[in-house]
């Protein structure tokens, strides 16, 4: 069939820039739509006044935090890909 030196001198090289390019997308690639997915989740999935006060990005999530006008409060919110580095985001409150 095929060598087993070439798994290991190729498949696994290749898979493993896949991963990296994969993550780099996740940590620098656009991320409006995630952004408004998370502050729609700060409202409770109801249109609210909400301000970003701060924001971290990294290849497995998406990390913000709101200040909810009424009331003042503080929400925070995580944004995660369904598969890791694959699938839509889904966010949920800390």
């Amino acid at each position: 069939m095929s060598e087993p030196g070439v798994v290991r001198r190729v498949i696994i090289p290749v898979v493993l820039l896949g991963l990296t390019a994969l993550g780099l997308l996740n940590t620098y690639g656009d991320s409006s739509d995630v952004q408004r997915l998370a502050a729609e989740t700060a409202c409770g999935g109801t249109a609210c006044g909400n301000r970003l006060v701060e924001f971290s990005k990294s290849p497995f999530s998406h990390e913000y935090a709101f200040q909810i006008e009424k009331g003042g409060a503080r929400v925070e919110v995580t944004c995660k890909r369904a598969m890791i580095f694959l699938g839509d985001y889904a966010c949920v409150k800390k």
